[in-house]
């Protein structure tokens, strides 16, 4: 459809008279409700503090007893293991400005309803907007931050089996997936110290866990030829998170080749491009450390390839805490503009990883 140059179009009776704009339409914000792998890991935050300590405790010992002859008196002191305090903390702020005016952008419109249309959607921007920082950015630092920290579990082995080949192939690969992962959290129900950063004892079950792959997995099957990738309900045993959020951190400053993704969101100085967490930075850019990440993959993934990362990342782990969200404006009576401000916080999702919880990885190979 062409854009609109300004220009009438002469009125074929009268030359001398133009033809008018019938009427306006003005869209919404055409981006719908988000959600993902962030949702459910905010926890309170408040208007006093900045700070929420978690504290994880071992267990204790027991000795043999005897009726006499104890190797310990009443006044022996058994302390417990020291307890690990962790700490996250609100130091993350965004302020998103927005400057609106209801006399001279008025002019562009034929009446008050289209105007008073077009206001509120650019209005609405600043809640939508804040809202899809949190997704990307929430999205991206969990992700990246599992690809970095994740205990690598066992390999998973999707190699086809003897006589085994097309849509049978890949039915018998998701069947698999699902018993090596549920076999290997079956491992986690046993008292271990290996499974959590602490190094304290601790069993975990499968319900502890969002079990997260790239978006294109569960797709790969139909649904009806694999009931074992659903709930009871129907609702997938597996979470899926777009794959363009997999991948390790750049450690070093790197001049991108415009296949690195974004961390932040910012304006790239080179190219004037602005990107959102997640998005691929323009080729030329500088990007500095721990601003950016090198993608696992460059494309939708299948069950077909291999190296598929799957993660159990545990539902309380990376706590995410919000500070103030405060809407604030400024009224210039010079030249009759608003300033609108939308002001939040949050704590530093990449390193909000808790050493309490396990946190593993299955790799698939074929």
């Amino acid at each position: 459809m062409p854009l609109f140059t300004g220009t009438l179009n002469t009125n074929v009776v009268f030359a001398s008279l133009f033809n008018q704009v019938i009427s306006m339409q003005v869209f919404d914000t055409g981006v719908g409700n988000l959600e993902g792998i962030y949702t459910t890991r905010k926890v309170d935050g408040t208007l006093y503090g900045d700070s929420k300590l978690y504290i994880s405790t071992d267990v204790l010992e027991s000795f043999a007893f005897a009726h006499t002859g104890m190797a310990y008196n009443l006044l022996t002191q058994f302390r417990p293991t020291a307890p690990v305090e962790e700490v996250i903390v609100i130091d993350q702020f965004r302020q998103i400005p927005l400057t609106v005016d209801d006399y001279l952008s008025k002019q562009a419109f034929q009446d008050e309803g289209s105007f008073s249309q077009f206001n509120s959607v650019i209005l609405s921007w600043l809640a939508k907007t804040k809202e899809i920082y949190e997704h990307t950015k929430y999205t991206a630092d969990i992700m990246v931050s599992a690809t970095d920290n994740a205990t690598a579990s066992t390999n998973i082995t999707l190699t086809a089996p003897a006589g085994v080949a097309g849509y049978d192939l890949i039915k018998w690969r998701a069947q698999e997936l699902v018993r090596a992962i549920e076999d290997g959290i079956s491992e986690l129900g046993e008292p271990d110290r290996a499974f959590n950063d602490n190094s304290f004892l601790r069993t975990f079950t499968i319900d502890d866990f969002d079990i997260v792959v790239p978006v294109g997995i569960l797709s790969t099957v139909a649904k009806h030829d694999v009931p074992y990738l659903f709930q009871p309900d129907g609702k997938p045993k597996f979470k899926e998170v777009h794959w363009k959020y997999f991948g390790t951190i750049g450690a070093g400053v790197n001049p991108t080749l415009g296949t690195e993704r974004s961390l932040i969101e910012v304006t790239w100085p080179v190219s004037g491009t602005h990107t959102f967490p997640g998005d691929l930075i323009p080729a030329g850019e500088n990007a500095a450390a721990n601003t950016y990440y090198t993608p696992t993959w460059a494309a939708r993934p299948t069950l077909a390839v291999a190296g598929v990362q799957i993660y159990l990342i545990h539902k309380n782990d990376f706590p995410i805490m919000s500070a103030f969200s405060v809407g604030t404006s400024f009224f210039n009576s010079q030249n009759l503009t608003t300033n609108q401000y939308l002001t939040f916080g949050h704590n530093d999702v990449y390193n909000s990883h808790l050493g309490e919880y396990a946190l593993l990885s299955f790799t698939t190979a074929i």
